[in-house]
């Protein structure tokens, strides 16, 4: 692939899943990227062309590559904060988007669901190699919305469960306790009001307590230094929510790394199923997760999405043919 994204029909993508409408006013926030890394800039530009062929009003937004410490550009903090109640945000950068620069709110996803604006974000686009655009733009192409009934079905079942146990003929023997938890869906559908993209997953946020057993993890790896596809299976054993066991190396200094600082990095967060069938595992959990026939856990950060653990990261593992059951009934996917 050139330096060019081909995403079939990502206007009527958006239309179905976020009801955008003509005159509707949106914001797109990117980057420059740097050398053969504009992957962030490319999107940024197709999002445009798709939000302006369903009549919005659309202003694209460009910033220097941010780090997880450094801020917002002012003068893109100022835009934001006047655009009207209901407007969309689009964020595709190459690393991150940026601290709010003003206030007491510095999370920029809490900031911008403060003000009844609609998101979609693209975050870490600069970790997906080149030869890979193409299975980024075709699992982007995925339009939940033609499973919507689907989708609703499984969020209501996890909504209303009380215990999850996730099996793998590797090994996995994992249970869950997400009574009181309500499930997320980043699958594109305004009313959840955020999502990142490619759309394709549900998630929840089990009791942070309760946890025990044993996930390997086969697929995809998240560290501090990035994710990527696992060469060698490793497993994580959990008591009372809590990591006690890890044969992965690389995490192990991860987590050391951050438990100077973060104690709260060893809970598991966040269970996760993929529901895309376009996406592919890369080694970028951005698409690894959505990948249908996949599931993740998380440790770490999850008070965004119904968790009580406050962590300053959030470290997704991605494992490949889980079974899992709700309440001792097949979650069927």
């Amino acid at each position: 692939m050139d330096n060019d994204l081909h995403i079939p029909s990502l206007d009527t993508i958006l239309k179905n899943g976020w009801d955008i409408r003509d005159g509707d006013t949106a914001l797109i926030i990117t980057d420059t990227g740097i050398g053969e890394d504009t992957l962030a800039p490319l999107l940024a530009k197709k999002e445009k062309e798709a939000l302006e062929t369903l009549g919005c009003n659309c202003t694209l937004l460009t910033q220097q590559i941010k780090t997880d410490t450094d801020y917002l550009d002012q003068s893109i903090f100022e835009q934001l904060s006047t655009l009207p109640k209901g407007a969309i945000v689009m964020v595709a950068v190459s690393n991150n988007i940026g601290l709010i620069p003003a206030g007491t709110i510095k999370n920029f996803k809490t900031f911008v669901l403060e003000r009844d604006l609609r998101l979609i974000y693209s975050l870490g686009l600069s970790k997906i190699r080149k030869e890979n655009w193409n299975i980024f733009a075709d699992a982007i192409s995925f339009d939940p919305t033609a499973r919507l009934e689907e989708l609703k079905r499984m969020k209501y079942i996890l909504d209303n469960g009380n215990h999850i146990t996730i099996t793998t003929t590797k090994g996995t023997g994992l249970n869950l306790d997400i009574r009181g938890r309500k499930a997320h869906i980043a699958c594109g559908l305004h009313q959840y009001r955020s999502t990142n993209i490619p759309f394709g997953e549900i998630y929840i946020a089990p009791n942070e307590t309760k946890t025990t057993g044993i996930v390997m993890i086969d697929g995809t790896i998240k560290t501090l230094a990035g994710s990527h596809l696992l060469k060698d299976d490793f497993y994580l054993e959990f008591k009372d929510g809590r990591l006690i066991k890890n044969t992965s190396k690389e995490l192990r200094d991860t987590i050391k790394t951050i438990k100077q600082t973060d104690r709260n990095i060893d809970v598991l967060a966040e269970f996760g199923i993929g529901l895309n069938p376009k996406a592919t595992l890369i080694g970028n959990t951005l698409v690894d997760e959505k990948t249908l026939g996949t599931a993740h856990i998380a440790l770490g950060m999850n008070t965004v999405f119904g968790g009580t653990n406050s962590c300053s990261y959030h470290l997704d593992q991605v494992f490949k043919n889980p079974e899992i059951l709700v309440d001792g009934k097949i979650l069927k996917m």
